[in-house]
């Protein structure tokens, strides 16, 4: 039987409690390269031996948008984010997420996303909640 190539769901279809499935990604040299050169950093900061922050979050949030879709004119509104742990380059990181709210403000559209990143081991590094704001 020949599977049907589906674009994911509309975030409007995924109810509030919706959990993503799991992803994992490596933080390579390669991969923190490109996150330092899109955001401006030197690449210096390879040295340290430890994955920026954020670097961690921006590649949850990559994992978790690809089993939705948001509509042309969606932005990233907001985050909270709590970094628990430091993380070296090359390590591993699985994360998961879920729909914890979703609010309809006039012609706008918003959906709060649940963010968790664990390490190798086990070890929470990441948690937090983004906004995404979306034309309806």
């Amino acid at each position: 039987m020949k599977k049907e190539n589906s674009s994911p769901p509309s975030f409007k279809q995924l109810p509030i409690g919706y959990e993503f499935p799991p992803s994992s990604y490596e933080l390579s040299v390669s991969v923190i390269g490109k996150y330092l050169e899109a955001v401006g950093e030197s690449p210096d900061f390879l040295k340290s031996g430890t994955v920026p922050p954020l670097a961690i979050a921006a590649c949850a949030m990559a994992a978790l948008s690809q089993s939705f879709t948001v509509p042309p004119g969606s932005i990233h509104a907001s985050q909270e984010l709590e970094f628990l742990k430091l993380v070296p380059i090359g390590a591993t990181i699985s994360c998961g997420g879920k729909i914890a709210q979703k609010l309809e403000r006039g012609r706008l559209n918003l959906i709060v996303l649940e963010i968790n990143a664990l390490n190798q081991d086990g070890e929470k590094v990441l948690t937090g909640k983004a906004t995404i704001a979306a034309p309806s």
